[in-house]
């Protein structure tokens, strides 16, 4: 394991190696000024490093964590940084996921133990992370999350878990009638003792499918982004696809979600309002430089629609990839009884496509089961032996 500390100040590496002398081993010891940064392009893949930049000198760390930005064999801690939220913004687009406003042991030492537990999952093979962000409430984007979930479930090899992280007013767990199950807000609770163990107390198995979902509606919890990310953190190194119902309120966490994401799909109707909200959204994936990993689903898309796909996508500046037909009477009937759509129905064969993306490709890996236990609120099996049409 390599230490590098990068600093134009000799005080600072002498207080990063004070805070960590006889608490952590590390093979090498690098303190590089930031002309000298550049040598940590040369870390091997097979080799580890722990990066502790002093950023004093904003522009050249920002410059530097850029450069390393993807690089699983290095993680990079930043101090004297991130105490307001267009920088904690600008610092996430550049790779550093923790950040210290202020020097001092303690903080330092809790960030190192964070960061060494990231460069220990550097070798595994973690989940495709897909997120669901709506335009506006009612737009559809919970009923896609839930049912591309559960379709992937079907049609992959290996368990899917969905997500909800819309803590305030989630809808999965009613959609998929689990109620009186663990939710999202107990997982959130007790995410700093997370195992195994807990893991499969908390994720209730419908199938194939494994849901952490949504409570009732509750504005008592007050959550941090941590626990969001040390929850993110844990689902992705047990399962290969992960679904993320968002609320798409642009809070913190749900920019740390959607920069780890693999794919984000924005879901709006063809209706002015949410073309118009939908607007701001494409303009804030701009603002993060994520638009090369979003895509546009029109949901409840008529025959007759006075907008055309080109005509949408030029008022958003965002590919449409899905148009998904209105399909309330089938929607009804799989909420009723608690399980996916028919995967022969106009509706079912859309969002099919989407499960099938997000599958397609993933090499099956062989995992210890999550879940020891089977909730029997409701069964998919009619559909387990469907085929894509």
């Amino acid at each position: 394991m390599i230490l590098a500390t990068v600093s134009s100040d000799p005080g600072f590496h002498a207080d990063v190696l004070a805070a960590l002398d006889s608490r952590f081993k590390f093979e090498v010891v690098w303190n590089l000024g930031y002309d000298d940064s550049a040598r940590l392009l040369g870390i091997k893949s097979d080799l580890q490093c722990l990066n502790v930049v002093d950023f004093t000198d904003h522009a050249r760390a920002v410059g530097l964590s850029r450069t390393l930005s993807g690089r699983a064999q290095i993680t990079t801690i930043g101090v004297g940084c991130g105490d307001a939220r267009d920088e904690l913004l600008v610092l996430m687009q550049a790779g550093v996921r923790d950040v210290l406003p202020q020097f001092s042991y303690r903080e330092l030492l809790q960030a190192v133990n964070r960061a060494l537990a990231v460069l220990g999952t550097a070798g595994e093979i973690l989940a495709d992370l897909y997120c669901f962000v709506p335009a506006k409430p009612g737009c559809g984007a919970t009923t896609l999350a839930t049912q591309a979930a559960g379709m992937a479930a079907v049609l992959g090899a290996e368990p899917t878990l969905l997500l909800d992280f819309d803590i305030r007013l989630g809808v999965t767990t009613f959609l998929f009638k689990a109620e009186g199950i663990n939710t999202i807000v107990e997982a959130l609770q007790q995410v700093e003792r997370l195992d195994r163990d807990i893991w499969s107390n908390l994720v209730s198995q419908i199938d194939n499918l494994h849901l952490l979902g949504s409570g009732a509606a509750d504005f008592s919890h007050t959550f941090m982004p941590d626990q969001f990310r040390k929850l993110l953190d844990f689902a992705v190194r047990q399962y290969s696809v992960v679904s993320v119902d968002l609320p798409g309120s642009m809070e913190d966490y749900e920019c740390d979600v959607l920069f780890r994401s693999k794919s984000i799909l924005l879901v709006c109707t063809p209706e002015v309002g949410a073309l118009h909200v939908a607007r701001r959204k494409a303009q804030w994936f701009r603002d993060l430089h994520l638009t090369d990993k979003v895509s546009l689903v029109v949901n409840c898309v008529e025959s007759r629609n006075p907008l055309s796909v080109q005509d949408i996508e030029r008022i958003l500046g965002l590919p449409v990839r899905h148009l998904l037909p209105a399909g309330a009477k089938d929607l009804s009937k799989a909420v009723s009884k608690g399980s996916i759509l028919d995967l022969n129905c106009p509706l079912g064969k859309r969002i099919a496509a989407i499960a099938g993306d997000m599958v397609r490709g993933r090499p099956a890996i062989q995992r210890p089961s999550t879940v020891r236990r089977f909730v029997d609120y409701f069964s998919v099996s009619p559909a387990r032996d469907a085929r894509v049409g």
